[in-house]
C-alpha cells in the first residue's frame, strides 16, 4: 500500500550479563539469537525486497552499541553480539553498494531508556552496588558528563536515512557523548 521499502531501522536487542566463567550457553543463545540472527534475518529479507523493487538510494540503519567496540568483563556475549552487528553492517554495505543501497550503523553509548532499569539492577547484583548507582556512575563517566536520551539517537538515524548521507556507507556512527573515540 505504501510502495517499496526504502529504509530499514533495524533495532532489536536483549541484554544480560554474568561473569564470563559463570555465563552459560542459554544466555549466549538468547543474546545471539535476537541481537545477531534476528537483525541479520530482518536485514537480509528487507534488502532482498529493496533489490527486487530496484530501490535506488535506499538506506539500512543497524543498531549497534559502544559495547561492540570494546569488551566488558561482565557483558561478553552482549559486546560480541554488537561487534557482529558492526561487521554485518560493513559486509552488507559492500554487498549492496552496486544497488546504491547504503548500510550503516549507529553505536549508541549509555542512553537513558527503560532497558537501563534492568541493566542497572544487574550491575547492582554483580558489583554489589545500590540500585541506581551504576547508572549514575556511567552517566558521569561520559566525557559530556551525562547519559544520552533516545532523542539523541533520532537525529543520527534521520541523517543516515536521508539523502544528506548519500555518500556514506559501511560506517558506524558513535552517538555516545565522546565515550568511544574512533
Amino acid at each position: 500500500a505504501f510502495g517499496p521499502i526504502t529504509t530499514l531501522f533495524n533495532n532489536a536487542a536483549v541484554f544480560d550479563m554474568a561473569p564470563l566463567l559463570q555465563s552459560d550457553e542459554a544466555m549466549y543463545e538468547r543474546i545471539f539469537s535476537v541481537n545477531v540472527k534476528g537483525a541479520f534475518l530482518v536485514m537480509q529479507q528487507t534488502l532482498a525486497q529493496m533489490v527486487s523493487s530496484q530501490v535506488q538510494g535506499g538506506a539500512v540503519i543497524n543498531m549497534a552499541s559502544q559495547a561492540g567496540r570494546r569488551g566488558e568483563a561482565l557483558v561478553s556475549h552482549y559486546c560480541a553480539s554488537k561487534a557482529a552487528i558492526i561487521s554485518y553492517t560493513q559486509s552488507a554495505a559492500l554487498a549492496m553498494a552496486p544497488h546504491r543501497i547504503r548500510v550503516n550503523a549507529i553505536s549508541p553509548g549509555v542512553i537513558n531508556t527503560p532497558m537501563w532499569t534492568g541493566v542497572d539492577a544487574l550491575f547492582a547484583k554483580h558489583e554489589n552496588l545500590p540500585l541506581g548507582e551504576k547508572k549514575k556512575r556511567v552517566g558521569l563517566a561520559v566525557p559530556l558528563g551525562y547519559m544520552g536520551e533516545p532523542s539523541d539517537v533520532v537525529g543520527a538515524a534521520l541523517f543516515l536515512a536521508s539523502d544528506a548521507s548519500s555518500y556514506i556507507t559501511a560506517q558506524t556512527l558513535n552517538v555516545d557523548g565522546g565515550n568511544v573515540m574512533s
